[in-house]
């Protein structure tokens, strides 16, 4: 029998809560799927104290107790999943490349730099530090058992991400500078998609790969599901709903 789900996070949430309003209005007795954004003003500041002390804020903590607590709801995360992309959607002055270790992937562009999969690894992880902090209170809040999202694949279309990049990328020049090579995308959203679940593994996480039918034969995003550059629309809102209920 279908429970309502509980999807906390930040951006990745959108797609989510779109889908979500759809089924709604289209049936109104079809268990809900209720989301909570982190980064709403009503839950400000997100985050109180630092490194291993840092702790969501009461309200926020509050507002997701209080939805467990009325629904018993499949818990459900899609925090961060941007990292790899503030790395690796602009094209780099020094252009760089790595190959992952795990699995199959692109070969090196022999136009860049070749570096160690373990020191993008190190940056990266330098990087995730607040995205872990949020792990560790949502395992802390919602108990054993949440499953964590993995983050959209990467669009393969240097065109289309140009011109769906929202205001944070453009503010950082990627119509002067350009996209980064579709390959290195897809190897850093593989590298942080591992480190991410490791991260849950450790905390007791159920982990949620991308459903294969929202990748193209590649492992890229369907372009038709992207909403920007770097997330899905509704209709992978209702892809990620439906994997859920499946678990």
């Amino acid at each position: 029998m279908s429970r309502a789900i509980l999807v906390i996070g930040q951006s990745h949430v959108a797609a989510i809560r779109s889908a979500a309003k759809t089924r709604r209005e289209a049936n109104p007795d079809r268990p809900r799927t209720r989301v909570i954004h982190t980064l709403e003003e009503r839950y400000a500041p997100e985050m109180i104290g630092v490194g291993e002390d840092a702790r969501f804020s009461p309200a926020l903590e509050e507002a997701i107790r209080d939805q467990i607590a009325r629904h018993d709801p499949i818990r459900a995360s899609v925090s961060g999943g941007n990292v790899h992309n503030g790395f690796a959607l602009i094209r780099h002055p020094r252009p760089f490349d790595f190959l992952l270790s795990t699995e199959a992937g692109p070969r090196l562009d022999p136009a860049a730099e070749p570096i160690t999969e373990a020191m993008m690894q190190a940056a990266l992880e330098s990087a995730l530090d607040h995205d872990r902090a949020r792990l560790r209170e949502v395992a802390r809040i919602m108990g054993p058992g949440v499953i964590q999202v993995e983050s959209p694949p990467p669009l393969a279309d240097d065109v289309q991400i140009a011109a769906l990049a929202d205001s944070y990328f453009r503010d950082r020049g990627i119509a002067a500078q350009g996209v980064a090579p579709a390959p290195l995308r897809y190897k850093m959203w593989r590298l942080h998609s591992r480190i991410v679940a490791g991260y849950c593994a450790e905390l007791g996480f159920r982990y949620l790969p991308v459903p294969t039918e929202v990748q193209d034969e590649q492992g890229f995003l369907r372009s038709e599901l992207a909403g920007d550059a770097t997330h899905g629309n509704e209709a992978y809102g209702e892809a990620i709903i439906s994997a859920l209920e499946a678990m």
